[in-house]
């Protein structure tokens, strides 16, 4: 457990993020959610009884732990059991999809930038509702550290519709998964939720081969790059990876579960003889630090 009063501060942003602090009520919610996508109905007694299922929390729990979507189950036409992640687009309750092992290697990492004085801002390329980014703007203020930025990048209109041939069939549109299609006033409301929405929270709007060749940003010393894409990955790291200094961490999503993803880190590492030693952060995200071996 925590004990220094910055520490527990910023655990308590985390587990607010992704919903530990109230799971019981994500239990009523999902089940909710379940009786309305079933056609069953939807009772007090019922909903009451899912805050104390103990199966349901545990499952939302270990979703969180690892930021995997949670597979809800549910009956088809004959009364069989089967998973229904479509359910996804109306039941993604937390504000972050990263998980708990990515949050605190995310806080690791920027608190170990500002230990260690690596100059630099930090980026996250892809925020979604802006979970990871309010806890990278909660370091900043429990640290006091005035002389950086949190840069967010996104469309903020969902992941773009596949168009290399490395992307096809992964359609992630806002037309397949609107749950994905944030827009920014949402994710500034969240900063302010948070009491975190000041003039060291900076937006960079559009796909990235738009937004991110001319975006500002001058040295970073922490990049997150979440784009799912490998276009989406590829653009970031070509535009922002120079602007990484030596000490500085660049974070990778979902490269160990989505194959364009992971192709085109492995080929901009390739091509620009990126030799740092790639670590596994779990089983969605890895990262290496600039410089280091």
């Amino acid at each position: 457990m925590p004990h220094t009063l910055v520490e527990r501060y910023l655990e308590t942003i985390k587990r607010s993020l992704l919903n530990e602090l109230y799971p019981e009520l994500e239990a009523q919610l999902l089940y909710a959610v379940l009786c309305i996508a079933h056609g069953e109905p939807l009772t007090l007694e019922a909903l009451w009884s899912a805050r104390r299922d103990d199966t349901l929390a545990a499952a939302i729990r270990d979703a969180r732990a690892g930021g995997d979507t949670l597979m809800l189950r549910g009956r088809d036409g004959r009364g069989d059991i089967v998973d229904r992640p479509d359910l996804r687009n109306y039941a993604e309750f937390a504000q972050t999809m990263i998980g708990r092992a990515r949050l605190d290697h995310l806080q690791h990492c920027a608190q170990r930038v500002i230990a260690d004085n690596v100059p630099g801002d930090f980026l996250e390329a892809g925020v979604w509702r802006g979970g990871a980014g309010v806890l990278l703007a909660a370091v900043i203020a429990a640290h006091d550290v005035r002389d950086r930025r949190v840069w967010l990048a996104d469309s903020f209109a969902g992941v773009p519709p596949p168009t290399l041939a490395e992307d096809a069939g992964l359609d992630l549109s806002a037309d397949v998964l609107p749950v994905l299609s944030v827009d920014e006033g949402t994710v500034r409301a969240l900063f302010e939720r948070y009491d975190l929405a000041d003039d060291k929270i900076c937006f960079i709007r559009g796909w990235f081969r738009d937004s991110l060749p001319d975006c500002g940003v001058e040295q970073l010393a922490l990049l997150r790059v979440d784009g799912d894409l490998y276009e989406s990955t590829r653009d970031a790291l070509v535009h922002l990876y120079p602007k990484v200094v030596d000490g500085g961490y660049v974070i990778i999503d979902d490269y160990g579960i989505l194959e364009p993803c992971r192709r085109a880190v492995e080929e901009f590492r390739q091509a620009h003889g990126v030799g740092e030693t790639l670590h596994v952060i779990d089983g969605h995200g890895v990262y290496w630090r600039r410089g280091a071996q």
